[in-house]
């Protein structure tokens, strides 16, 4: 899906990939990130999104909740991390990150209030007003107001399966005025996902209805006297959608794929974010005339179709590549045709290494003459 874009944009960091590979630094099943053009990324997305009046969080599930680079990011302007499961808040409250927004997409499980509570996340998105009470009673407990953020919803609204919950739009009125009776808890913004999608056909980014949804209940809650401060949208946050947030009345963004130049604009427009990620793999045996390559890091959206293979960036030989069926464990890739065993698979992606078994190479100075492997991690942000 990127490779192409890869080989014209960020040529070294696939000369690098190999070249750990080959020298045995990374096993197969890995993917390798150039940190200093996600920084470069982070760094324009920041300086747009302020020129727009935009505050940002970063999305960091994308590439494995690694808190070395969520750091990094918080330092460069970020205003916190999108913890989007409590086990990624976990990670990031262990290592000293800030928590920016908590609890979108998944909520806070109710022995862990406490402890997210006590870190003084920036917001909380809540789905139930029994998750709100919790939230009140722990932040009673500490002497603080936590700010919460409704996810709203409509009967129409575009939700991702497995990611059901939040307000009906109908119902914001009376829960809003059930919440104003808690004294530790502040409405202070609202969400929905995803706000935006790329229309493929049109090469744009769009704005869904979740918008709409969003605004009749800022609408809803300034006739009860309640002024959020957060109209969060969602999806698709990078250097091509900023503009159209602000534009659409929204005050934060997301951005996630962005960081590493792999969001759907991306894999079509050289414009934009530098590509800063690579997956790689190695021949692991032929069988009639095809070959398998190790893998482990499969994301049913990846839109993978080829692959890079070879020893040497000057000899690398493109060959498509097929993923198991959904139903099947993606214990190998398989490319059309024969190659050596022990040779490099270099892909790019669409991917969301926390769901996959991978591992997490960073890399800086990838465009020096002594780039350096600065740590590896597994898919859910430990260090190995």
């Amino acid at each position: 899906m990127f490779i192409d874009i890869v080989q014209k944009k960020n040529p070294d960091l696939i000369k690098v990939a190999i070249e750990l590979h080959q020298k045995g630094e990374i096993l197969p099943d890995t993917y390798v990130l150039d940190v200093d053009a996600i920084l470069e990324n982070g760094r324009a997305l920041c300086k747009k999104a302020e020129e727009n009046g935009i505050k940002l969080y970063a999305m960091t599930k994308q590439f494995g909740r690694v808190p070395y680079l969520a750091k990094k990011l918080v330092e460069i302007g970020f205003a916190g991390v999108v913890t989007v499961d409590f086990k990624e808040a976990l990670i990031m409250m262990d290592n000293g990150v800030k928590l920016g927004n908590v609890g979108h997409l998944v909520q806070i499980p109710s022995s862990l209030i406490d402890k997210v509570v006590r870190h003084s996340p920036e917001i909380i998105t809540v789905y139930s007003l029994e998750k709100i009470k919790e939230i009140d009673e722990a932040a009673k407990k500490y002497g603080k107001v936590q700010d919460i953020m409704l996810r709203v919803l409509e009967k129409d609204s575009k939700i991702y399966s497995g990611q059901s919950g939040g307000f009906y739009l109908d119902d914001i009125e009376d829960v809003a005025k059930e919440i104003l009776k808690l004294n530790n808890v502040r409405i202070n913004g609202l969400t929905s996902f995803p706000c935006f999608l790329y229309n493929y056909d049109k090469n744009i980014i769009e704005g869904t209805k979740n918008i709409e949804s969003i605004k009749k209940a800022e609408r809803v809650l300034k006739e009860l006297g309640i002024f959020v401060e957060q109209l969060n949208m969602p999806s698709a946050t990078s250097l091509e959608n900023i503009e159209s947030i602000k534009a659409y009345g929204g005050t934060h963004g997301e951005p996630g794929h962005a960081l590493t130049g792999t969001t759907p604009f991306n894999s079509r427009n050289l414009e934009g974010e530098i590509p800063a990620i690579v997956y790689v793999s190695e021949i692991s045996h032929n069988l009639d005339y095809n070959s398998y390559c190790y893998g482990g890091g499969h994301y049913r959206r990846s839109g993978m179709n080829s692959v890079l293979v070879g020893k040497n960036i000057k000899k690398m030989r493109r060959s498509p590549v097929e993923a198991p069926t959904l139903e099947s464990i993606d214990y190998y890739f398989e490319l059309c045709g024969n190659n050596n065993v022990g040779e490099t698979v270099i892909g790019a992606f669409r991917t969301q290494i926390f769901v996959t078994r991978s591992s997490v190479a960073l890399v800086e100075g990838v465009k020096s003459s002594n780039p350096k492997l600065v740590g590896v991690y597994d898919s859910l942000g430990r260090e190995m």
